[in-house]
């Protein structure tokens, strides 16, 4: 401020100046035109002449400014006119945030009269219509949505939901399928397609979306949810069942097994498919070598029954086998072994063995089970689903943790 005033008192000094010398000059403009002769001091002629010019660049300016004043006003309206509509749309967004669906579809209304941007307040309407319940208006909305190449996606995953609300899987799936086709690396899609293709036991389509989003997990966060790395153990296990049993492909099959156990070594039901598989085959030294290492690492009564078999010796040296392959540690699975070995030493008749084995672990340690990660409730077999809460991979072999007294009743 000091400065433009200071510039301000410079420019007028210099103006009186350049006045006053001018003054100061002598000289005589003379002018004659149709027989009329005019005299004047020549600054008094260039004091006219300035003040003619300015009096032009004035006029000039109040011309334009008359002939955009329509356009100015207009833009002022249109200006304001915007605002209050962008207004509207954050207070819808956030009433649709906060769960208030009347005060949603308010703002909704008037974002839609104030703005012309069908694509914000069409989503922000079916937002609300979904959020008050009006399932029939969400559906309009959001099929209008998927007409518009930059919403399309953002509509599909609005009726995928809408068809998730209702319970209508087929739907869903559509819906779900034509969004993924937009956006193939959409991990939003796909973790909605997860659930619903292993709700309907479609193993190979469930296995082609987990790996969107344990990708978009891996970019995000740099490491996979413990869930979703069982969910897809349990994907490959299943998919490989699937051809077996249907298509009678043992070599899709031993690999799917193969990679389950890979990213899952104690997922015990690939244990025991795989080591089925290769004895169906012939290959009785595969299934050994895979049920010794794996009673290493998840310590099961099955597994110690099928190394039996396949071992076919004295009940002393298969309970001497047995304890070469218990763990040293975690102490849990330790513990495990050594509560297993103990029982057969006991059921073949070696008392003494079966003594000093029990004396080597604790007896009031809960037996490992079935247990969901989610409902936290036990079961003798492992599910693709918890038979409880419906958890798609949810259940795992541990020592139970957390159960209900009803549960444990």
């Amino acid at each position: 401020m000091f400065v433009r005033l200071l510039s301000l008192f410079v420019l007028i000094m210099l103006a009186a100046g350049a006045a006053s010398w001018l003054m100061a000059q002598p000289g005589i403009l003379s002018i004659e035109w149709l027989g009329w002769q005019m005299e004047m001091r020549s600054s008094l002629a260039v004091t006219l002449v300035i003040v003619f010019a300015l009096l032009l660049v004035f006029f000039d300016r109040l011309q334009r400014a008359l002939r955009s004043m329509p356009g100015w006003v207009g833009g002022r309206w249109r200006e304001r006119r915007d605002t209050a509509g962008h207004r509207a749309l954050a207070l819808g967004l956030m009433a649709v945030s906060a769960g208030e669906p009347m005060e949603a579809r308010k703002q909704a209304a008037r974002a839609r009269r104030l703005l012309n941007a069908p694509q914000l307040t069409g989503l922000l309407s079916a937002q609300a219509a979904h959020l008050a319940g009006d399932h029939a208006a969400a559906r309009r909305y959001f099929t209008a949505l998927t007409n518009d190449k930059d919403t399309a996606f953002l509509g599909q995953i609005g009726l995928m939901r809408l068809a998730l609300d209702a319970k209508d899987s087929p739907t869903a799936l559509a819906a779900g399928g034509k969004a993924l086709d937009l956006k193939p690396q959409s991990a939003l899609a796909a973790a909605q397609l997860l659930q619903l293709h292993a709700d309907q036991q479609n193993w190979t389509a469930a296995l082609a979306v987990i790996a969107i989003v344990i990708k978009d997990r891996k970019k995000q966060t740099g490491t996979v949810p413990d869930l979703l790395a069982r969910q897809r153990t349990a994907l490959l296990y299943l998919d490989g069942l699937t051809a077996l049993e249907t298509e009678d492909d043992t070599a899709r099959a031993s690999g799917q097994f193969t990679a389950a156990l890979r990213h899952d070594p104690s997922f015990l039901p690939a244990i025991f498919a795989l080591s089925d598989l290769y004895l169906g085959g012939a290959g009785k030294r595969k299934a050994t070598k895979l049920l010794e290492n794996s009673f290493a690492l998840v310590p099961h009564a099955e597994i110690a029954d099928r190394l039996l078999a396949l071992w076919d010796d004295n009940d002393g040296n298969s309970i001497a086998r047995l304890i070469k392959l218990i763990p040293k540690k975690p102490a849990l699975v330790q513990q495990a072994a050594y509560h297993i070995v103990s029982d057969i030493a006991a059921t073949k008749g070696l008392d003494g063995e079966a003594k000093r084995l029990r004396a080597l672990h604790d007896a009031s340690m809960a037996a490992f089970g079935w247990q969901c990660g989610v409902c936290k409730s036990r079961h003798d077999t492992w599910h693709s689903h918890c038979p409880s809460c419906g958890q798609f991979a949810g259940l795992r072999w541990q020592q139970p943790e957390k159960v209900t007294p009803l549960l444990d009743g």
